[in-house]
């Protein structure tokens, strides 16, 4: 396999990334959704000599018809979409809200919080290269706010009698990289929190708050006390689980350590020629999607390698097994070893970094191609005390359908075993299949008459294990798609036809998910 130079890398990836979560807004009953017609070229060009790229994930749906309208003020529609959980990051991320109006001024128009990370964007809905110029303007403009600019006319910095995202002219100007952005502005946006080097490796102070977040779903809010036992290797000192819940996300933080510049050089390599292999292959979702470290102590988790958020997070074991063949005079074969390690590990963890990111293209391969059922499933409470919450699979919301019964579902759940003591990671961990019934769309588990729950073994589904080439990871489909998608990417790096053909022969649902990747992940 070739790879790209680093000459023709650069002008596939920025150097940063502005990650950008769109909100769109729409009516009560989630319909007539606000103008959401991205300019994300002409904005990329408008930022293109501060090296940034604009990173716009998959939109949120936000169903508020006064807030769409412009009809209450934006602190009122802040307030609501941060308790509702609608805000995204951790001060990090562009929050990007659509709207029909401003403050009841319909656009194109925008308002951008000075040095925040919230932005209200109303487009217009007028065709016309003009507009659409406006409209990119409008994005960047706001954006700008956000990044610490001032209006030209405030600042004695930037000239107001040229083009600028910050000043007049004709909009096609104001966003020409020629214009738009001197020196001094530059300045000031590398200096942002909301712009970040496209391989990120956290410091202690932030990777504290970060790995905390559960801006994305829920993790810690879920906890139950023997899962905290395992995940911290700590006895819990209390039993009420709100203070437990507390108690992990202090040892979570507590374990979060600094990557060493070696560390740093190595993982940058691999996520390189990562990069180049994915871009090579028309899988830019990935590559394009900010690759951001967070390294802890071996204790946590038991040093196995998970996601939180936007965030990849490597224990000191994991990375000093996996860069053991790293060298600046490496062989080919040794650099071939690291990339099919550490470049596998790391493409499956960036693959539940993106499931959370871009949601509805995974659901539709768990749904439309592997016949999966998402529901919401009443679990019993000898389910949740025992319960191991998956950091890239927390909500156990997919259930497999019996071919025999259209009520009847399987629900795989990783569980800790009996024993006493702490748990221990991995080994006291046990998959169980409990029976599940569709009542009139209330989806719960089923008791025997002697009130134990009905359950069966993954080895009694055999159709289910056959579907898929992977024998780890069968609990849920993010682990399954995270482990076919490293072997599929380990196939790209030996150049040889993607999985064994044995293998395919048997598990149906090989076809479908390189289908899948050609036209979700390009």
């Amino acid at each position: 396999m070739s790879f790209q130079s680093n000459a023709q890398l650069t002008e596939e990836l920025s150097p940063y990334v502005l990650i950008v979560q769109p909100i769109l807004l729409q009516s009560d009953d989630g319909k007539n959704p606000a103008s959401i017609a991205l300019t994300e070229k002409l904005v990329d060009r408008a930022y293109s000599n501060a090296g940034i790229d604009f990173h716009f994930l998959e939109p949120i749906y936000f169903n508020n018809t006064k807030a769409r309208d412009g009809l209450i003020n934006l602190d009122s529609i802040v307030t609501i979409a941060r308790k509702e959980g609608y805000i995204k990051g951790q001060n990090d991320i562009v929050n990007m809200f659509f709207v029909n109006a401003v403050d009841g001024e319909k656009g194109p128009l925008g308002r951008g919080m000075m040095g925040g990370n919230i932005t209200f964007i109303s487009l217009g809905d007028e065709a016309g290269e003009e507009n659409i110029n406006m409209q990119a303007f409008v994005i960047t403009h706001e954006v700008g706010h956000n990044l610490s600019l001032k209006h030209a006319v405030d600042d004695e910095n930037v000239p107001d009698n040229l083009p600028n995202i910050q000043g007049d002219g004709d909009y096609k100007d104001r966003i020409d990289p020629k214009y738009s952005l001197n020196q001094y502005q530059i300045d000031i946006i590398l200096k942002s929190p909301l712009v970040h080097p496209r391989i990120d490796f956290l410091e202690k102070q932030q990777a504290a708050k970060a790995i905390l977040d559960e801006s994305y779903e829920v993790y810690f809010s879920q906890l139950e006390l023997r899962e905290i036992e395992a995940f911290t290797n700590s006895k819990v000192p209390v039993q009420n689980l709100v203070q437990a819940r507390t108690f992990a996300r202090d040892r979570f933080s507590a374990a979060v350590t600094d990557f060493t510049d070696d560390e740093k050089k190595c993982i940058s390599f691999v996520v390189d020629k990562v990069n180049s292999i994915l871009l090579e292959n028309n899988i830019s979702l990935m590559a394009r999607q900010p690759w951001r470290f967070i390294k802890i102590e071996d204790w946590l988790c038991g040093g196995f390698a998970h996601t939180r958020g936007t965030y990849i997070i490597l224990s000191q074991k994991h990375i000093d097994f996996l860069t053991t063949n790293w060298s600046n005079d490496m062989s080919v074969e040794d650099e071939k070893k690291l990339l099919q390690g550490l470049g596998g590990l790391l493409v499956h963890e960036q693959m539940h970094s993106l499931q959370r990111t871009f949601k509805s293209r995974f659901e539709k391969l768990y749904t439309e191609f592997w016949d999966f059922t998402k529901a919401q499933v009443i679990a019993d409470t000898a389910i949740k005390q025992n319960q191991v919450s998956n950091p890239d699979a927390p909500i156990a919301e997919w259930l497999i359908a019996n071919p025999q019964d259209t009520s009847s579902f399987y629900w795989i759940r990783t569980l800790l075993k009996k024993r006493d003591g702490i748990p221990v990671m991995g080994k006291d961990f046990v998959d169980k299949v409990f029976i599940v019934k569709n009542n009139n769309g209330v989806y719960s588990t089923t008791k025997a008459e002697d009130g134990t729950l009905l359950q069966t073994s993954l080895e009694n589904i055999v159709f289910y294990k056959n579907a898929f080439p992977v024998s780890r990871g069968l609990d849920h489909p993010n682990e399954i798609a995270a482990y076919m998608f490293s072997d599929y990417f380990k196939s790209l790096i030996a150049n040889t036809p993607p999985f064994d053909q044995k293998i395919k022969e048997n598990a149906k649902n090989i076809d479908s998910f390189i289908q899948w990747i050609h036209k979700e992940m390009k």
